[in-house]
């Protein structure tokens, strides 16, 4: 069920005894991936360093409660072709992310919540509404104005602007002509040639 903004998200539940404790949300992601590509479910994970848990305020789950806030989350499939011309798949907890310098060229983002490390690049965005946020800086936006850009980009006051847009979107297929590099919830992806993002809705539960 998807949620939107000013409404209840998740419920207090007794915590699960097959949990999962991953300590990043880059673990948590490999581990999401690995069933995912099993084609098994996805279990039931706590994240105890977490970017995802600022949407709830919060820095991380406790592992050791007997009580926990459990969320249903969206998650972004990212199939990419690498260098090798190898397609790949990845599922992304909080985000896609396709760049080459964030100095120069486009820059592409699929954001599953509004954080990427310290950046609130997309201070509307929520994990479980039904769709993510892409967002786009030209490719034409200046240095100096990128610089601008990341000085506000911590406080989320770098929208509006011109050369920086933001739409939200269930499915996306990038251009990948000038060879990006590919970004999921901080692992890297080295020189993709094709790389697209689709929503997968209320794909797994997370526990805090």
């Amino acid at each position: 069920m998807t949620i939107r903004k000013s409404e209840d998200w998740g419920s207090t539940v007794t915590r699960p005894e097959n949990l999962v404790i991953c300590e990043t949300d880059a673990a948590a992601s490999q581990l999401a991936t690995n069933y995912f590509l099993q084609q098994k479910p996805i279990p039931a994970i706590a994240i105890t360093r977490s970017n995802l848990s600022r949407a709830l305020g919060t820095k991380g789950a406790n592992a050791n409660s007997q009580k926990m806030q459990a969320t249903p989350f969206d998650l972004i499939e990212v199939t990419f072709v690498d260098a090798s011309k190898t397609e790949q798949k990845v599922l992304a907890l909080g985000y896609g992310l396709l760049r080459k310098s964030w100095w120069r060229r486009e820059i592409v983002a699929a954001m599953n919540t509004s954080f990427i490390g310290d950046w609130d690049c997309t201070p509307r965005s929520h994990p479980n509404d039904g769709k993510f946020d892409l967002l786009t800086v030209n490719s034409e936006m200046k240095p100096m104005q990128r610089l601008i850009a990341s000085r506000r980009l911590r406080l989320g006051t770098h929208l509006p602007h011109p050369q920086i847009s933001v739409k939200q979107l269930t499915s996306f297929e990038a251009d990948c002509s000038t060879k990006p590099n590919l970004y999921v919830d901080d692992r890297k992806f080295m020189s993709v040639n094709q790389c697209k993002f689709r929503l997968l809705p209320d794909a797994l539960t997370l526990y805090w």
